[in-house]
């Protein structure tokens, strides 16, 4: 059936993931993006490095392994002659050090041979992730829990029980439900509630989900997530002129006054029904909840039906908000499933992928972030073409693209 769904596309997708490949191999070309030369993992080098770990993993024929390690010590080198470091696991060093233990589990390095710069980063995550708690920074991209899910990464749980004890000390509860609110310092100057999976509730959700996962504080982890999840069902909307089950978000104030009004909210791996929803499938099987399940598979179901831009948002290729993302997230969603309609709806957004070249077929060019018209290419993972490659991996690959999905919380 894959092949067979695979014949249907307008274009080969071995030969895109190979001239992708081929393009961040391409040190002239991708170091031209002056964002390539840093650590963050969902922006920089290191990004780059493990979606060809993730390419060559299932095409060898595809990455140097020569270039990969000479990418490998650049990162490093970048790192060592830094004089400021973030903590953060999209921007900075606890996402570096998940790329250490992911390419150590793939033979890529000995992990011992990073033994003293792995202290080092241990040090400065525990203190920033301290720090954080105190100001209940707890995003999953930029704050609390990201450092902790490196340090699960390594086998350390206690830092994740202290996230898990805060956040059952800031749940706002109401009857059987409870949700997480954030101050908005940038657009409304007010409390809010985030739905989204990036940073809002749904990534906490996936917190919870990956704690219960590695059974640390089970009890907790449990009364939390079937409280939340009760949340997401108390604030369902009805589907007609609004084109989403969720918003984006509602201001805190409203919700409490009751004075909130419907949205319709983008269909995308950072925010709307679709990150959501793929949180929900992850919790299902980790809950062991078959009545989540059907929940969920029947809410998917309608959102593979999407495909006008009014109803999706989609205006870029890239993987956080672009129909890569789509691509990743159904492809992801059948893998788990088996139901057709998803393998068909990421074949589909494939395409949309594919049908966002910006040049000749031998170009490389795509549209990158908001339908932007640039010629040069961003190579990340969230937002460029990293996360391109990760989409046409994931679906020529039986196996999918687990080592992306680990990056972007796409698996517990």
């Amino acid at each position: 059936m894959t092949l067979n769904l695979l014949l249907f596309m307008n274009f080969d997708s071995y030969k895109e993931l190979n001239t992708i490949a081929a393009y961040l191999q391409n040190e002239t070309l991708l170091f031209r993006d002056n964002k390539v030369a840093q650590i963050a993992l969902h922006t920089g080098l290191p990004g780059i490095i493990l979606t060809l770990t993730a390419i060559r993993k299932q095409f060898p024929e595809l990455v140097d392994p020569v270039i990969l390690r000479k990418y490998i010590d650049k990162v490093y080198t970048l790192l060592s002659e830094s004089e400021a470091f973030y903590p953060s696991f999209s921007g900075g060093l606890a996402g570096y050090g998940f790329l250490l233990y992911q390419l150590a589990k793939e033979k890529h390095i000995d992990i011992a041979d990073y033994k003293d710069i792995i202290e080092e980063i241990d040090e400065i995550i525990a203190e920033h992730l301290n720090d954080n708690l105190e100001m209940d920074h707890v995003d999953i991209l930029h704050g609390a829990m990201g450092m902790a899910l490196y340090f699960l990464e390594k086998g350390a749980s206690t830092y994740a029980e202290k996230v898990i004890d805060r956040l059952n000390i800031t749940a706002k509860r109401e009857e059987n439900r409870c949700y997480w609110s954030t101050f908005d310092f940038f657009k409304t100057k007010a409390y809010k509630i985030d739905f989204g999976l990036a940073h809002g509730n749904a990534g906490i959700q996936y917190f919870l989900g990956k704690c219960l996962k590695h059974n640390i504080q089970t009890d907790t982890c449990k009364e939390l997530l079937e409280e939340s999840l009760n949340f997401y069902r108390h604030n369902t909307q009805e589907l007609g002129v609004i084109k989403s089950y969720y918003p984006t978000m509602l201001l805190e104030d409203d919700y409490r006054n009751g004075t909130t009004k419907p949205e319709t909210s983008r269909v995308a791996w950072c925010y709307g029904d679709l990150g959501i929803l793929h949180t929900h499938l992850l919790l299902a099987d980790v809950l062991q909840d078959d009545a989540l399940q059907e929940e969920t598979m029947t809410k998917l179901k309608q959102v593979a039906g999407r495909r006008l831009v009014a109803e999706t948002m989609h205006h870029d290729a890239g993987l956080c908000h672009g129909t890569a993302g789509l691509a990743l997230l159904f492809k992801n969603s059948y893998d788990r499933t088996g139901e057709i309609a998803f393998r068909e709806t990421a074949d589909y957004w494939l395409q949309k992928t594919y049908d966002y070249k910006t040049g000749a077929d031998s170009e490389i060019g795509y549209c990158l972030y908001d339908g932007g018209e640039r010629k040069e290419n961003d190579s990340s993972l969230l937002e460029g073409l990293s996360g391109v490659a990760a989409a046409y991996l994931a679906t020529l690959s039986p196996m999918g693209a687990p080592l992306v999905d680990k990056a972007v919380f796409l698996s517990l």
